[in-house]
């Protein structure tokens, strides 16, 4: 396996040490490891770069949990790593550092995935003297997210500290309001926003008014920007410096194989009433060319050894020539690749998903939510659950696995359209599963809903988890119920002997076995009540 040259940093010399690749770790303090890794980075070429005078050296940092726990921020997917939901490639904190390169050295720590101590991340600050730290954010982690953010301007006042994500591009000059010791964070989609303001702060500017997507910290308090218009062509974009990662660390869970992300397009034309994508990405859907794409997988698997795929869209297959047309590509180039999607189940038919399977499709997300029509429709989805039968049905005759996602707590659930939503999902002949709690997030129709009707629980924006616990009652639910439901449905789904023996017998490897061990203990607290089957 080829060696991740210059993983973490570009302008330093050498290749990191075998010793600090994978699990070989055990024996070594993650300090030890940064230092080893600091003292052995290689050079990379750069161009149009600023005169050496104006050049910027950049921090990227994808912080660590208080709790040493592992964390997913990218985009609209913000939620706890746990047995299903694995630890993925920060991919747009990559993009960004791609971006960046141009101004001058940069440097990536993802002390997620290194389970690194804020003591750790400061050292490593220190010792790279950087000009800009650039620290990414979720709602669910915004309160460690902000004391690692806060902690590096405490320590470095010279250092200036911008954030980006959807927290702050949700909640606008308000995402600022308890973080003081921020400098700059990006509303909306970041990359053009953080080119500019490089450009700016290279060239000692001190206004930087006029950059559009920011939100300011001034003398008078936070202020924001014109907002900045969708990016038009996403051909622009530089691939993902994956150079700057260590790739072993981002594993599948069923097979412990490294994976990454690919994004093939941006937006969603749909209104569903829960979801964030409208306001981070826009409804007008643009996609990376078939050749931009199919050269990042060739990049992946030729240059990073890397032939585990996400395909990261919000509707893979919206545009079916599309879809096909990657697909040919992929096919005609004799790319060996495995990789998975998600799409909705309204957009899938035979043609399309024969030729995906031919592509090295395995794996199919697919949004189902309910199995209540009238659940359904309060939140916009435009399906059936018919719809969804007929997709897992296509999907298996196409030899592609399904992993249906499920959303308990939407306006209009009841006790019985969970039970039946249960009952509906251990028959649909999916192969996994995941499910959540409906999450009101400021911005859409939901959480208009929710704060009208006096629904929400949570009294801190960091108890907005799509992946944890109910926040929020509905009519005729208490949250502590629709939490109840949820775990129910992983129980029941995941540990029906004939699942066992089908899916995980001799298939998953015994670390799995381990977190599905406490993955059981977790969802026990599901079958004390209201389990009717």
């Amino acid at each position: 396996m080829p060696k991740n040259k210059g993983a973490g940093r570009r302008g330093g010399s050498g290749a990191p040490p075998r010793g600090c690749h994978a699990f070989a770790c055990e024996s070594m303090s993650p300090t030890t490891m940064l230092s080893q890794r600091r003292e052995s980075m290689a050079p990379r070429p750069r161009c149009s770069s600023p005169p050496e005078s104006d050049r910027m050296k950049t921090y990227f940092l994808n912080p660590t949990l208080r709790t040493r726990r592992k964390f997913i921020r990218e985009g609209r997917c913000m939620q706890r790593a746990s047995s299903w939901a694995t630890v993925w490639p920060p991919l747009s904190l990559a993009t960004l550092a791609a971006i960046a390169e141009r101004f001058g050295p940069v440097r990536l720590l993802d002390g997620n995935v290194e389970s690194l101590s804020l003591d750790d991340v400061l050292a490593d600050i220190r010792a790279e003297q950087p000009d800009l730290v650039v620290v990414a954010a979720g709602f669910p982690s915004i309160d460690d997210d902000m004391a690692v953010a806060g902690a590096v301007k405490e320590a470095f006042p010279a250092v200036k500290v911008l954030g980006f994500g959807v927290y702050f591009t949700l909640l606008g000059t308000e995402s600022l309001a308890d973080y003081p010791l921020m400098d700059y964070a990006i509303a909306g989609e970041p990359e053009e926003t953080l080119e500019e303001l490089l450009g700016a702060l290279a060239a000692g500017k001190a206004d930087v008014a006029g950059i559009r997507g920011l939100l300011v910290r001034t003398p008078a308090g936070v202020r924001a920007t014109e907002p900045r218009p969708l990016l038009g062509d996403l051909d622009r974009l530089p691939f993902p410096d994956r150079g700057l990662l260590r790739n072993d660390r981002y594993v599948l869970p069923h097979n412990g194989k490294p994976f990454t992300l690919i994004q093939t397009g941006r937006g969603c034309p749909y209104a569903c009433t829960y979801c964030i994508v409208d306001a981070y990405y826009g409804r007008r859907v643009r996609k990376h060319s078939v050749d931009y794409v199919v050269r990042e997988v060739d990049e992946c698997i030729h240059k990073y050894n890397i032939d585990e795929i996400l395909f990261w869209e919000e509707v893979f297959t919206l545009d079916k020539k599309y879809a096909l047309a990657v697909c040919e590509e992929i096919v005609r180039r004799r790319l060996p690749v495995h990789w998975a999607a998600t799409t909705r189940v309204t957009a899938v038919d035979a043609e399309v998903l024969a030729a995906m399977k031919r592509a090295g499709c395995y794996l199919l997300g697919l949004g189902v939510e309910s199995a209540s029509q009238a659940v359904l429709d309060a939140a916009r989805k435009r399906q059936t659950p018919d719809d969804a039968r007929h997709a897992v049905q296509l999907c298996r005759e196409a030899g592609i696995q399904t992993m249906g996602h499920f959303i308990f707590g939407l306006p209009g659930e009841t006790r019985e359209t969970a039970r039946r939503t249960i009952r509906y999902m251990l028959g649909l002949g999916l192969d996994y599963m995941q499910c959540y709690c409906a999450v009101p997030y400021p911005g859409t129709e939901l959480g208009r809903l929710a704060r009208e009707k006096g629904w929400i629980k949570a009294e801190r924006w960091s108890q907005y988890d799509f992946g944890g616990d109910s926040i929020m009652n509905t009519d005729a639910l208490a949250a502590e119920e629709v939490t109840r439901f949820r775990r129910q449905a992983f129980r029941r789904f995941y540990f029906r002997p004939i699942y066992l023996a089908r899916h995980l017998l001799g298939k998953v490897p015994l670390r799995q076995w381990l977190r599905l061990a406490a993955f059981r203990d977790w969802m026990a607290g599901g079958a004390k009540e209201g389990d009717d089957r």
